[in-house]
């Protein structure tokens, strides 16, 4: 028995109702894939905050600092001494796509301090990172770092070197996700209404922060400036009023201002 075969017509349709639901179905999937990359960035937060607050109740209460280990600013790991003595991580340099520096960032993840505590140099990383990045997340400077005494944006305020001067943990930033590497901690001013560091913009308009009780979170930025400046759009001023991210981020670190917000 002949079989009957589509139409023209029949094929067009059938293609039109694929592509239809294609157009659909496709911004629900990217949205689901880039709530799933949120999810590994919140996670791999949450287990460096951890990694955080073990370190410091099996050292009588002293943290890691905000600095990394590193000995100057070119491709190298640190080398004895250190100018920073009680890193988070050490300093490989800046990425490239070289094989051995791949080698090195991992070697300098596994020569911190946390890493006894994390032990999985995939969790210093997000997912939405530069290939070649394998460490995007930062501590504020304020942490563990006496080198920022004196400082411009300290406004006379001493580093805090211990967590039994934490009030509120559960509200307090230990942990930034800057979307890339860096020898220094994330800087923000305590005395005025301004940024030093660049706020990073993540996962849609946010960022996702680690606290020093062991929890994470994702924040979505609410003031247009904060995403303009980190854009880095002409005009947008560091020194921003009013931005109540601003005020957040300073009050997460400092847990107080230096001003009237």
């Amino acid at each position: 028995m002949k079989k009957k075969a589509f139409t023209l017509v029949e094929l067009l349709v059938v293609i039109a109702i694929i592509a239809l639901l294609l157009a659909i179905l496709m911004p629900a999937l990217q949205k689901a894939r880039a709530l799933a990359k949120t999810i590994v960035c919140t996670a791999g937060c949450k287990s460096l905050s951890t990694a955080w607050t073990m370190y410091a109740s099996e050292n009588d209460g002293k943290i890691v600092s905000a600095m990394t280990g590193y000995s100057d600013y070119s491709n190298h790991l640190s080398k004895s001494p250190l100018l920073c003595p009680n890193p988070w991580v050490d300093w490989a340099g800046y990425p490239s796509d070289s094989s051995d520096n791949k080698e090195r960032q991992i070697q300098a993840i596994e020569q911190g301090l946390l890493y006894p505590y994390t032990p999985n140099p995939k969790a210093y990383r997000c997912p939405t990172s530069e290939r070649i990045e394998l460490r995007c997340y930062s501590i504020p400077d304020f942490f563990g770092n006496s080198r920022i005494n004196g400082h411009v944006t300290m406004g006379g305020l001493e580093a805090l070197l211990t967590t039994l001067k934490i009030e509120r943990p559960s509200e307090r930033i230990i942990f930034l996700d800057e979307g890339y590497v860096t020898y220094g901690g994330f800087t923000v001013y305590y005395n005025r209404a301004e940024w030093w560091d660049i706020p990073p913009t993540r996962h849609n308009n946010g960022i996702t922060l680690g606290y020093a009780d062991g929890h994470s979170g994702f924040v979505k930025w609410r003031d247009k400036r904060t995403i303009d400046l980190s854009q880095e759009k002409p005009g947008t001023s560091y020194s921003q009023p009013g931005n109540e991210d601003l005020a957040m981020i300073q009050k997460g670190i400092f847990g107080t201002f230096g001003y009237s917000p």
